[in-house]
């Protein structure tokens, strides 16, 4: 015999009346009034302030090694990570203790994944002064293209003008440093990892694919926006180190990055931020071969598609040349008909010139001879 229980959400007792200095009926009508909301954000914003209010909770997440607890809902967390799913079902110790203890994850990440979990949104300073929005591997990749094609595709929509300044000068084989130090103006030169680093690792770690691919997006876009820096060489030995999560996703924006900027990351290029962090940058390389050979690898394919290009450009020259001297010759041939054909113009108005002369001259003769005869004696 099973018996059903209805649990309805508590009621504010007296003292919370008293404490608040109303009427329980006018206390109820002016709380049902504060959260009634027609905004489009008035979900998100109940159920975050439901979280830090700690209402209804009925699950913990605590950090081994950290004072601080987080006291959540399991229909929120759980349906969204396959990990927390699983904690809190069957027979494990977290589902009895209604609590779980996170281990080697930074209390600062775990509530950038918590506040996500609620709102489907985390903030970063870091993400501020570019559109956190846009994929940067396609802008990457868009680089790519134009430099293997020659075609100039600036996105008006993404890119401000220094940024499409370096894309043209990057398709010429060098980097202006006075360009690069215009367009840095005003952004930070990180020199450790991005906070969406480690965001992607503990979201890769709980399944929270959502989540993950967001991070990756803004690691993309600030990997775009700071490839100059120490710190995209610190975040790039954390990806290849494989230590702190599983960044095999991420290797690509590394690997891409650094063959896109190569004469200037590997090559003693000479803006002068880059000089500070071109010994961490050579040691990186020189500490994953694997790394070296898959960007040389890459930088030769480049040059050759480059040379590819140059050879199908060179033919395209030689055929239109060859296509001009044709012209030329034809030009040349109506040209000395033309002058053929003036010099016949000019020998027949010749003509039509002598026999006007002649036809007045026969015309004067003509008329003196009438004339003689008329004063002549009948």
């Amino acid at each position: 015999m099973s018996t059903e229980t209805n649990i309805s959400p508590a009621e504010p007792s007296q003292d919370n009346y008293e404490s608040h200095g109303q009427h329980p009926t006018t206390y109820l009508r002016s709380r049902h009034h504060r959260i009634s909301n027609d905004s489009p954000y008035f979900f998100r914003s109940l159920i975050w302030g439901i979280y830090k209010n700690r209402q209804y909770t009925d699950f913990v997440i605590r950090v081994k090694g950290s004072v601080t607890e987080f006291h959540v809902h399991r229909a929120v967390i759980c349906p969204q990570s396959g990990i927390f799913e699983a904690a809190c079902r069957g027979s494990f110790i977290e589902a009895s203790t209604n609590s779980i203890t996170l281990t080697d994850d930074d209390p600062e990440i775990v509530e950038r994944m918590i506040r996500y979990l609620y709102t489907h949104r985390y903030d970063d300073a870091e993400d501020w002064g570019y559109d956190c929005c846009d994929n940067g591997i396609k802008r990457i990749r868009q680089h790519y293209s134009e430099m293997d094609t020659g075609i100039d595709e600036d996105d008006d929509t993404n890119d401000n003008d220094e940024d499409r300044h370096i894309s043209r000068s990057r398709r010429h084989g060098h980097v202006n440093s006075n360009v690069l130090d215009r367009s840095s103006k005003g952004k930070s030169s990180p020199t450790s990892p991005p906070k969406s680093l480690h965001v992607y690792a503990i979201a890769d770690k709980y399944l929270i694919h959502p989540l993950k691919d967001l991070a990756q997006t803004r690691f993309t876009n600030w990997v775009y926006s700071h490839w100059w820096t120490m710190g995209f060489v610190a975040a790039a030995r954390e990806i290849f180190d494989n230590e702190t999560g599983n960044y095999n996703d991420l290797k690509e924006v590394i690997l891409s990055t650094i063959t896109l900027h190569a004469d200037t990351l590997l090559c003693g290029g000479t803006y002068s931020r880059m000089r500070d962090g071109q010994e961490e940058m050579d040691k990186f390389m020189q500490d994953y071969n694997e790394v070296s050979m898959e960007v040389l690898r890459r930088t030769l394919d480049r040059t050759r598609v480059r040379q590819r290009g140059l050879e199908v450009g060179i033919a395209d020259l030689e055929s239109r040349v060859k296509a001009l001297r044709v012209e030329n010759k034809k030009v040349a041939v109506l040209q000395s008909r033309n002058n053929s054909l003036n010099k016949e113009l000019l020998d027949i108005k010749m003509v039509v010139l002598a026999w006007k002369r002649d036809l007045k001259d026969l015309s004067s003769s003509s008329t003196g001879r009438r004339g003689g005869q008329d004063i002549s004696p009948s």
